[in-house]
């Protein structure tokens, strides 16, 4: 016999109280005098010594309450007398050249086998002779794949999932699989190669294996770098600000970003003529703005369109914003700029750990396999406890 929470047995133990409650009901009894003790042979008249069990019908029956009672709480699974079922095997394949072309062999065996490979698409395409069409820049989408296990009936199958590692499954706090299930997943070695800048003194900026910003000498040798810097020589950085302590504020903040990642910003507070700025901090909403330039644009509401433009609407000095009081404006800032340049990759693997722990199985029966038992033991309960009553009043206990 099988258990759904089995931690809920431990609750038998509270067969131990009415054992108790029955001593200490005999503990409190008290001598009656009687005229005709006299009369009673010395026999009679000692006392009785040790523990004495009354009502022992009764206090079994409340014994086993209570233990059925956690028994029944536990959701137990009676399988003696069925038939094991048959496991299938289900492949679940992302639909990615690289995770097909990774795991060819074992999804040839698997064909051969004649065991379901299934593409993890919103039609559920099988793999048949007819070659798949990939999508140009096929990208993991978590909620997909998520769509995709739980349309697949898994009661009597063993789930095979073949995926690429990469950052984007984290987009989901969890991903539910069958009980029955296997992870299988690769580093796609054919991602794009990672952008990283230079900054001062030749340090390279660059996002490491562990998804953080790291400011180094040299490149990491097991990484796929672009061939050139996304940007090389200094970032032109124009602070045009009317609010003198908001301009303050966010130079302070650039020159802290300055120090931790050497980053090479030059910065002017009035425009210079032909110059052109990779990075603006204004409180003005910008009425052209230029398409390779980042704007950052506080304290006004929204007014431009366009994916290098950022609105927030507070003023960025201590008494206006959270982000300033709380010391985040530099990381916040250094963020908005890695985004801008793209080093903020999103085909970063997971750790094997985190990857492991993203994945949590439901082991939950299905009703048919608890109904039976549970009905019955249900019963018995409810039979029990009307015995238990009847008792209890008949001996007044």
């Amino acid at each position: 016999m099988q258990f759904v929470e089995p931690f809920l047995l431990w609750g038998a133990l509270t067969v131990a109280i009415p054992v108790a409650i029955h001593f200490w009901h005999q503990k409190q009894g008290k001598p009656l005098p009687w005229a005709a003790t006299q009369w009673l042979i010395e026999k009679q008249q000692q006392q009785s010594r040790g523990l004495r069990l009354d009502n022992i019908l009764l206090l079994i029956c409340r014994c086993l309450l209570l233990v059925l009672l956690a028994v029944l709480l536990a959701q137990p699974i009676l399988s003696w007398f069925t038939k094991p079922p048959t496991i299938q095997k289900i492949h679940l394949v992302q639909p990615s050249p690289a995770v097909s072309e990774n795991f060819k062999f074992e999804l040839t065996g698997a064909q051969q086998k004649a065991e379901r490979i299934i593409w993890a698409d919103d039609r559920l395409s099988t793999l048949d002779d007819k070659p798949y069409r990939f999508q140009k820049n096929p990208q993991l989408n978590p909620l997909q794949l998520q769509t995709a296990i739980n349309k697949l009936d898994t009661r009597n199958s063993e789930l095979h999932l073949y995926i690429a590692n990469n950052q984007a499954l984290a987009d989901l706090p969890a991903i539910t699989v069958p009980a029955r299930f296997r992870l299988h997943s690769v580093i796609d070695s054919a991602s794009q190669p990672h952008p990283y800048l230079t900054g001062k003194n030749g340090r390279k900026l660059f996002v490491n294996r562990a998804g953080k910003l790291s400011s180094v000498p040299v490149l990491d040798p097991t990484l796929k770098f672009q061939s050139a810097p996304a940007n090389s020589g200094p970032i032109f950085v124009l602070l045009n600000y009317k609010n003198e302590r908001e301009r303050q504020t966010v130079k302070a903040a650039l020159s802290a970003l300055t120090d931790v990642y050497a980053l090479d910003l030059m910065i002017d507070e009035t425009p210079l003529p032909n110059r052109s700025y990779a990075w603006v901090l204004t409180d003005q909403s910008p009425v052209k703005p230029a398409d390779q330039t980042l704007y950052i644009v506080s304290g006004v509401e929204p007014s431009t369109r366009g994916t290098n433009v950022l609105f927030t609407n507070e003023s960025l000095t201590p008494q206006t914003s959270d982000r300033v009081a709380t010391g985040q404006l530099p990381e916040w800032l250094g963020t908005q700029l890695m985004h801008h340049y793209s080093l903020v990759s999103r085909h970063q693997p997971l750790s094997q750990q985190d990857l492991k722990s993203l994945f949590v199985s439901s082991s939950k029966p299905t009703t048919e396999q608890q109904a039976g038992i549970q009905d019955a033991l249900l019963l018995f309960f409810v039979v029990l406890l009307l015995v238990e009553r009847w008792l209890a009043l008949t001996k007044n206990a």
